[in-house]
């Protein structure tokens, strides 16, 4: 097997995983392509970050497409205002839109100032982000699935 090769069949087994892990039932054609798209991407698009957030929290089924998520998850106040579909999220912008759509407290200055600096530092010290954590940093989709993975993980725990 080529290094290639391994890389694809690695994909494939953590976006099963991570499926396996929402619990929820995906549709399969369409959820494997925006699973697709959203490990394709190196700086993940705010329509794929509100489907991944949406879908996994619960507020919509995962049958909506990516664009169609982005007026949901802002309807319901989860979504980032003023962001066109294709604009990329930073690892902060993602940190504040799981925080809010999984009900997850932070520190005492999140409680002062909700934000996604301190919603990343919130995950960030709860070993849901792991490796560098700084707000304003390129969020690529592969990471952005293992940092939705730990979320749900973390929330099975619990349970």
């Amino acid at each position: 097997m080529s290094f290639k090769e391994v890389r694809v069949a690695k994909r494939v087994m953590f976006m099963m995983f991570v499926l396996a892990m929402t619990g929820v039932s995906f549709v399969a054609a369409q959820s494997n392509e925006v699973l697709d798209a959203v490990l394709g991407q190196a700086a993940l698009s705010y329509s794929n970050a509100a489907y991944l957030v949406g879908t996994a929290s619960g507020h919509f089924a995962d049958t909506v497409t990516p664009e169609d998520a982005v007026p949901q998850l802002e309807q319901a106040g989860l979504g980032i205002p003023g962001r066109k579909a294709t604009d990329p999220v930073t690892l902060g912008e993602f940190s504040y839109m799981l925080t809010r759509a999984f009900g997850m407290h932070g520190g005492i200055m999140y409680a002062i100032l909700p934000g996604p600096r301190y919603a990343t530092r919130g995950l960030a010290y709860l070993d849901i982000i792991s490796g560098p954590a700084k707000p304003g940093m390129s969020l690529s989709g592969e990471r952005a699935l293992r940092i939705l993975e730990q979320i749900i993980h973390r929330r099975e725990a619990t349970r």
